[in-house]
């Protein structure tokens, strides 16, 4: 009955009312714990003085400290003795339960950004985030969309035309990502209607134990199934419902390796088990709640529990299934999972070990070099080629740059749909977007009537911002190619459609400038800003307009704002320098240029500045 679109969610506390033991002991489960304001009863971090970390690529240092009850991130630099940098951000969320580690969140206006530092609870240290290694300290500009937020909580409110604006943020996966809306279940049982579930199945909320196996799977699947997610057309991480099918939303896709030491992601538990000898000889019929009960947590939950699933099978027969000896199993506590699944590295989060989900034989480990083999839709064996490219398109875009992934996604992309569809324009698009194949861009826009047919063409607002993409990877590739008009006709589309993706706003009013409409340029990036007062880009492009229209001293203001929030913005550095310059100030126009000239020495343009 849940499925019914007049049923919504109604959050946690009615559920809390009638289930207050199952509440309780949920609530001390990842699950439950996986998402909550930053306070100290939250926090899994222990802070002393040397919790500082240092990104030796950026040259930034990070202090995390408590002000209170608040949790604050410091970003400093220093040279020589002289801190020339500075930054502070008050911490809003904290993502993980502190089994594997804590994640940090501030929020600006409804936009939930990462802040560059992670707990990593089983060393007990900080250092930055996955994804911000090694020289990719995207710094506090990490947007945090959907995608993200809807696996790490319940579902938040995501604001239409935005990437990760946020009109409402829940605390903590709740019980209706499991159980569905609970609306109708709610009001049914404040009738006093009830049902002996004993006895009887209550249609009017989804009990997962219930359903059959693989739907049970795609329950835990739809967040413990991490890898290359393509949604289906007109779907959204909104349209997953307990109790259907996961391929009606959306296909994951995940890298297929031959050989070697085998290695896994971190929420890679269902594809792990599915790939299982122990999944396969069943039938499929291996589920996960056989091992797990959602309501209570892995660390409350009996080690003999897991051992018991093993038995039920491989002892069926009365006869001897383990070739260990029987001191050996007493070592262990005759624990069938210490041999068979094995704590491992994670591949995609540093300093993290996890339990492999793959169920194997220890002694029988291939030691052949590892191979990339392809891709693979782990929830969906019948996937079809066009959304298979699309899967290499997102897996090349998200993960890894492989040109060898666009090779696959054109052979795929090719044979259907034609380009004159909507979905095969899109893909193309973006195709030869991530190629640089401006012309070819052009050549399919032509193809489909023009700029103004394909603007009217992409005319849909969702979610994941699809006709807006794609109405400004078009409108790049007109204004690449010198076509200023026809991409700033684009351009407007796509932040009509998105009115929210501030970086579409910027690209816009960037272009605005460029052909000389300083003072629209100028209300776009104000728009940007207020939306976002710690947009550098913004506030360099604002700046840039106010000085072609004579206001000296409000863009001087503006560049200083930029290079407060990130000292290492070049065209904050340059702006600022041709400032001076132009006000015949060059003694301050040189530290200026030298430290652009230290962040890009092959910079020819900054060094001919710096002579003169």
């Amino acid at each position: 009955m849940n499925h019914h679109d007049t049923a919504y969610y109604v959050g946690m506390q009615p559920c809390r009312e009638c289930h207050p033991l199952i509440y309780e002991s949920y609530m001390r489960t990842g699950m439950g714990r996986s998402f909550g304001r930053a306070t100290p009863a939250k926090s899994a971090s222990i802070i002393g003085p040397d919790s500082l970390i240092y990104d030796r690529h950026s040259n930034l240092w990070y202090r995390p400290y408590w002000q209170g009850e608040t949790l604050m991130i410091e970003e400093f630099r220093l040279e020589g003795a002289d801190t020339v940098h500075k930054r502070r951000e008050k911490v809003d969320y904290i993502v993980g339960s502190g089994h594997h580690t804590n994640s940090h969140i501030y929020m600006v206006n409804g936009y939930a950004f990462q802040i560059p530092l992670t707990y990593y609870t089983q060393v007990h240290r900080f250092d930055l985030p996955p994804g911000f290694e090694g020289g990719h300290n995207s710094r506090f500009g990490r947007s945090l969309g959907l995608e993200c937020i809807s696996c790490h909580n319940g579902l938040p409110q995501l604001v239409l035309g935005s990437e990760n604006k946020y009109a409402q943020m829940p605390e903590g996966i709740d019980c209706e990502r499991c159980h569905g809306p609970g609306s109708i279940h709610v009001a049914l049982k404040k009738k006093g209607i009830l049902i002996d579930t004993a006895r009887f199945t209550d249609y009017s909320i989804v009990n997962p134990k219930k359903l059959p196996v693989q739907l049970q799977n795609d329950v835990c699947a739809r967040c413990h199934l991490q890898g290359t997610m393509v949604l289906k057309n007109n779907k959204s991480f909104y349209d997953y419902l307990p109790g259907i099918p996961l391929t009606t939303v959306m296909d994951i896709f995940l890298p297929v390796f031959q050989g070697g030491t085998e290695d896994l992601i971190m929420a890679s538990h269902v594809e792990r088990m599915t790939e299982s000898q122990c999944f396969v000889a069943s039938g499929g019929q291996l589920s996960c709640m056989q091992c797990h009960n959602p309501h209570y947590s892995v660390k409350e939950t009996p080690r003999s529990r897991f051992s018991k699933t093993c038995i039920s099978c491989h002892n069926a027969t009365g006869g001897k299934t383990c070739t260990k000896d029987e001191a050996s199993r007493l070592s262990i506590g005759n624990d069938c999972a210490l041999c068979h699944m094995p704590v491992r590295k994670s591949r995609d989060i540093p300093h993290v070990m996890i339990t492999d989900h793959k169920i194997i034989n220890p002694e029988r480990e291939d030691k052949r070099p590892r191979v990339f083999k392809g891709l693979r839709a782990v929830n969906n064996p019948a996937v079809d080629p066009f959304t298979k490219g699309l899967g290499f398109i997102r897996e090349y875009e998200t993960y890894h740059a492989n040109p060898a992934y666009l090779d696959s996604a054109a052979r795929l992309l090719r044979p259907t749909p034609k380009k004159t569809d909507t979905a095969g324009l899109i893909a193309f698009v973006q195709y030869f977007f991530l190629r640089n194949e401006h012309k070819n861009i052009i050549k399919l826009t032509e193809r489909n009537g023009g700029p103004e047919a394909v603007a009217a063409m992409l005319n849909r607002q969702s979610y994941d911002n699809l006709h807006a993409w794609t109405a400004y990877r078009i409108g790049q590739a007109y204004e690449n190619e010198g076509r200023r008009k026809v991409a700033l006709l684009l351009l407007e589309k796509s932040t009509a459609l998105a009115p929210y993706q501030l970086d579409f706003l910027n690209r816009y009013g960037g272009l605005l400038a460029h052909e000389q409409q300083f003072a629209k340029a100028a209300e776009v990036f104000g728009r940007v800003i207020a939306e976002n007062p710690r947009n550098d880009m913004a506030h360099v492009n604002l700046g840039w307009c106010l000085q072609q229209q004579g206001r000296l001293f409000a863009a001087h203001e503006a560049y200083l704002k930029a290079l407060q929030l990130n000292p290492d913005n070049m065209q904050a550095l340059l702006n600022l320098a041709g400032y001076h310059l132009s006000t015949g100030m060059p003694g301050l126009a040189r530290p200026l240029l030298q430290r652009a000239l230290k962040l890009d020495p092959t910079r020819q343009d900054v060094r001919k500045l710096l002579e003169q």
